[in-house]
């Protein structure tokens, strides 16, 4: 297949960003090679250690926009410590759930630390909120816990639930009931702490 061009330094990192956040949640920063992502993006693979001095800073990249247009969605939605919505958080952005899961099961946390290092960790924002809400200096152990078992949920969610569709037969009443639940924990350890 012949390569389309595509122009301009930031059209091509554009491109190589937008293919390595499809691809990444599937195959796994470990799995996922240059090649891959060129062919995805139809560029030339060199393009990836021009532009990012490889797959690590493509990746890095990659990540790091994830975080970004997760933060956008749920703040475009208000979603924060004191309202977390009514739908998941995973499935408000189609890609990042499913990258950070795949990079926790490769043991690539420094791609994972790249969102809290660039300022773009919802769990951290949420957990400061929390702590400012509470009248308290520094997160507590509660708060901390209660951030946890959000991010346990979520990211739960994200990864199973197709299979526990599969596995136990949910039909649609089944699945709104399972959904209430769902909601119900998510928002036990928080709402705990905003009284």
């Amino acid at each position: 297949m012949k390569k389309t061009s595509v122009k301009g330094r930031a059209n091509v990192e554009k491109q190589l960003i937008n293919s390595a956040a499809e691809l990444v949640g599937s195959i796994g920063p470990n799995q996922l090679s240059i090649r891959d992502i060129a062919e995805h993006a139809n560029v030339n693979h060199a393009q990836i250690h021009h532009y990012f001095g490889g797959k690590q800073g493509l990746l890095e990249a990659t990540y790091k926009q994830l975080a970004f247009e997760h933060i956008e969605q749920l703040e475009r939605r208000k979603i924060g410590a004191d309202s977390l919505g009514n739908e998941p958080l995973s499935e408000i952005t189609d890609n990042y759930f499913k990258a950070i899961i795949r990079a926790v099961l490769d043991g690539q946390m420094d791609l994972v630390k790249v969102q809290v290092d660039s300022g773009l960790s919802q769990s951290i924002k949420t957990l400061n909120q929390l702590t400012k809400m509470s009248g308290i200096k520094k997160p507590t152990p509660e708060l901390k816990a209660a951030v946890a078992l959000v991010m346990v949920l979520e990211f739960g969610l994200a990864a199973m639930k197709p299979y526990i569709s599969e596995i136990l037969k949910l039909s649609q009443k089944d699945m709104s009931e399972f959904m209430k639940l769902f909601f119900e924990a998510r928002e036990l350890g928080i709402k705990k702490h905003l009284k």
